[in-house]
């Protein structure tokens, strides 16, 4: 029976919405909501957040929630993951899988992993169905294969839809990946062994450096969707779901 560890990434300096790992919903940090969500799951080997800021390191403390920190250099949340997994495995406190969570998922439903993760490299997905996201550029969108194979991942709404090159009436379908993933410590080794590549770094989507190596992302459906807080408006709307959920 496979084990599994979970990492939060949390990176402090963001350039849309600074801080916001410590941003207050409803009383408390939004990292303790992201890391009490992920604590629904009753498969952890152990979960940690990871982290670039001593002021993040001293909240978790406060909280009773366990942290490492990285280095401040990485721009992509699966190389924070990966550092923090090479300390666990020279430890000898690795996992068979590694699932990351981002930081910024405070709605995160965990029924969302009882699926096959099996694979190597695991994404998930959902259908967009709210239409401001369908152009919003902080949701990413994904197009997969008959086969549950990811083919591109774009901050650009795919599959383009013009109605002057389309050949067939079939209703639009978008799909948004969601922001977990999940890895063997070998694939985590392996991309960021990989450096940063073309339309990694044009799309601003780390997934995109192990398409372009021809290395298989599979992708699986889930009906939770999850809005991650990339502005202190979306910090706003995640406030009123909370407090409408909780009367």
């Amino acid at each position: 029976m496979e084990n599994f560890i979970g990492i939060i990434p949390a990176r402090f300096p963001s350039s849309r919405f600074p801080g916001k790992p410590l941003c207050d919903i409803c009383g408390k940090p939004m990292i303790w909501h992201v890391y009490n969500s992920v604590m629904k799951w009753p498969k952890w080997k152990s979960v940690y957040v990871a982290t670039d800021s001593k002021e993040v390191v001293a909240a978790c403390s406060e909280l009773g929630i366990p942290s490492m920190m990285t280095k401040d250099t990485h721009t992509d949340c699966l190389d924070r993951a990966a550092e923090v997994a090479n300390k666990l495995e020279k430890e000898k406190r690795g996992s068979d899988k590694y699932i990351i969570i981002q930081g910024d998922e405070p709605l995160f439903n965990v029924e969302t992993l009882n699926t096959d993760l099996s694979a190597s490299v695991t994404n998930f997905y959902t259908e967009v169905h709210d239409q401001t996201e369908l152009y919003d550029v902080n949701a990413v969108k994904v197009v997969i294969s008959n086969n549950k194979r990811a083919l591109y991942f774009s901050r650009y709404t795919v599959p383009y839809h013009d109605k002057k090159t389309r050949r067939s009436n079939d209703p639009l379908v978008v799909y948004k990946q969601i922001g977990v993933y999940v890895f063997t410590g070998e694939m985590l080794n392996i991309y960021t062994g990989l450096k940063p590549s073309y339309l990694e770094k044009l799309e601003g989507i780390g997934l995109n450096r192990l398409l372009e190596n021809d290395i298989d992302v599979f992708m699986r459906y889930t009906p939770y969707d999850s809005i991650s807080v990339d502005t202190p408006n979306d910090q706003q709307r995640i406030i009123k779901i909370l407090e409408k959920q909780n009367g």
